[in-house]
């Protein structure tokens, strides 16, 4: 009798004890603990926009170089110099590109003729190019008169800025190449010392292309 006695009240200890542990464990840290949050939401990431263009029918080709479709989006723009049935009094002429950064990315621009020239007549041309920027660091001639004979390496370009800068404005307009956002360059097709007096000259011609790149 004595020995169920103890059993009885040993196992009315045991769960009196584990109503106090789970009692202890709701009021430090269980289910009924008070808590409080804050969350950041929609946290993003957006890219901005890589464009430029010379005309509003002359865009940029985003990633890869244009390699036809002149005048049309992505494809070559249409040429600045086009001239036929020169004689041997002729001394030369002038056409002009505008550029303009219509992305929202402040950028960088290059000017380069990655591949040669072709045509024989080219051996008696030279080529200049030239922005109306008097005003340093930009010296106003990216190209000073060159032979048509060969490639020509890739030339960083100034902006037209009060004070030019490589790194262009985003933010321009199509067909405006002045100010932070674009510049308007001048080709400059001259002669050399032979072309009057050169008589294979008579009936050749001379062609090659200009690459504007930009980068973010």
């Amino acid at each position: 009798m004595e020995n169920r006695k103890n059993n009885r009240s040993l196992r009315v200890a045991l769960v009196l004890g584990a109503a106090v542990a789970g009692t202890a464990l709701v009021g430090w840290g269980g289910l009924a603990a008070w808590n409080a949050y804050t969350m950041n939401a929609g946290n993003s990431v957006a890219a901005g926009t890589l464009s430029h263009a010379q005309t509003a029918s002359c865009l940029s080709s985003l990633g890869t170089v244009p390699t036809s479709g002149s005048g049309v989006a992505g494809g070559w723009c249409t040429a600045a110099i086009a001239i036929s049935g020169v004689s041997s009094s002729w001394t030369g002429t002038t056409g002009t590109i505008t550029v303009a950064n219509t992305g929202n990315l402040v950028s960088t621009f290059t000017m380069s003729m990655p591949a040669a020239p072709s045509g024989s007549l080219c051996a008696d041309l030279t080529l200049k190019v030239s922005d109306p920027s008097t005003t340093a660091p930009d010296g106003g001639i990216p190209y000073a008169a060159t032979a048509l004979s060969s490639t020509m390496g890739a030339k960083n370009l100034y902006n037209n800025a009060g004070t030019p800068s490589l790194t262009w404005t985003g933010g321009g307009t199509a067909g405006t190449g002045a100010g932070a956002t674009g510049n308007t360059f001048t080709l400059t097709i001259g002669v050399s010392g032979t072309y009057a007096t050169d008589s294979t000259d008579a009936g050749q011609s001379c062609s090659f292309n200009l690459l504007f790149s930009q980068s973010a």
